[in-house]
């Protein structure tokens, strides 16, 4: 799954104005008659359903809007730059890294006087001199700290992130009854160039959390159409998996996206495993389903006291608040309920001593099994109730 690419952004210049004189029989130099430069291209971020990945931005390194076509002779306009849109799906943030002069005065409202409308007046001596050669504005600084331009949450959303440049007058327009033949005109304004950041995280209402075999995937499967990889072994799912959860109660909301994110471990918040790239997936689930489990072999040990089985799986619980409050401590102000999976294979004083060790440190725990589907109606009312 691509969801995080950097992309430099280069909306188009605006064209030069032209320096030219009208020119027809017997007259030998008439007025002015330098037409202005087009506007350049602009760039759009335009929010589209039905996209899941960044993928048509993997190796992606510039998108570059066209430039406006300068003016010409007989009052011709330059033609308009090219505009660009892009493409992304639900869910995706954008970061600013860094920009160009132009657009760091643009955003920080630092454009004066000419400067605000047009690009800045060049003079010639004669009227077929080349345009006179200017510093471009290419250059790119970067920011201290990324910051957040804007979130795209719904199909259509659009955001105009790269502004073209205005085209530069022609000398039509410096004509007076002083200066009746015009050697000036106007550079066209240089476009916004930006260096961005987009990162897709997944919009859901559930997010189950959990350590790898969990079941997470299997109860994603159960209780939604989706068809993740399930097998017995770590870090199965190695991206996340969303589905369409039917509660069918007849109250409230009655469907909701799940999504699957996949295994965490200790020391995730700092990157180990999956780490960071699936934890920040978590950010805008809006409740969460904690899916703890013991492996069969620790199940039946004999050697482990039940007591002591009930507190692996509140340690569990306990290692797996850890790792979003390092992440992110408002992660855990979301709402959530706390499962405990493979109940089918467990007796049923198992299963009171486990309640009662959870109740004793105030968490409310919920039983289920996948195999047998024992307690799945349960969890999805309790799960209703979290929305």
């Amino acid at each position: 799954m691509i969801d995080l690419v950097k992309l430099t952004l280069a909306a188009g210049d605006g064209g030069n104005g032209k320096v030219s004189f009208r020119r027809e029989k017997f007259v030998t130099k008439g007025g002015p008659d330098g037409g202005d430069g087009g506007n350049g291209g602009s760039i759009t971020i335009r929010c589209k359903s039905g996209m899941t990945t960044l993928r048509d931005y993997a190796g992606v390194k510039l998108v570059k809007a066209g430039a406006g076509k300068n003016g010409d002779r007989k009052k011709k306009f330059g033609e308009k730059g090219e505009d660009k849109v892009l493409e992304v799906p639900v869910g995706t943030v954008v970061y600013l890294l860094g920009e160009n002069k132009i657009a760091f005065k643009k955003r920080n409202n630092t454009l004066l006087g000419e400067e605000a409308l047009h690009g800045g007046k060049y003079y010639l001596e004669e009227e077929n001199q080349g345009v006179p050669f200017r510093d471009f504005d290419d250059k790119i600084n970067l920011l201290e700290e990324k910051l957040e331009l804007f979130v795209f949450k719904e199909d259509g959303q659009e955001l105009l992130i790269c502004e073209g440049g205005k085209g530069g007058r022609g000398s039509v327009h410096f004509k007076s009854s002083v200066k009746t033949t015009p050697l000036e005109a106007e550079y066209g304004v240089f476009g916004e160039q930006k260096l961005l950041q987009f990162e897709l995280k997944l919009l859901a209402d559930l997010g189950l959390v959990g350590f790898p075999n969990a079941g997470k995937s299997t109860f994603l499967s159960k209780v939604t159409k989706a068809n993740p990889k399930i097998a017995n072994y770590p870090f199965t799912t190695i991206e996340p998996n969303l589905g369409i959860m039917y509660l069918g109660l007849g109250q409230g909301k009655d469907e909701l996206v799940v999504a699957d994110i996949p295994g965490l471990i200790e020391g995730a918040s700092k990157g180990k495993g999956l780490g960071l790239d699936f934890l920040r997936h978590i950010e805008n689930c809006k409740s969460l389903m904690f899916i703890l489990y013991l492996d069969e072999e620790m199940i039946f040990d004999e050697n482990v006291s039940d007591e002591q089985k009930a507190e692996m799986l509140f340690k569990q619980y306990e290692q797996l608040r850890k790792e979003l409050s390092d992440y992110d401590p408002k992660m855990l102000e979301k709402r959530s309920i706390v499962t405990i999976n493979k109940i089918d294979l467990y007796t049923d004083e198992q299963m009171d001593i486990f309640r009662s060790y959870f109740i004793a440190k105030d968490v409310n725990v919920m039983f289920f099994s996948m195999f047998t589907n024992k307690g799945l109606e349960e969890v999805k009312k309790a799960i209703a109730k979290t929305l």
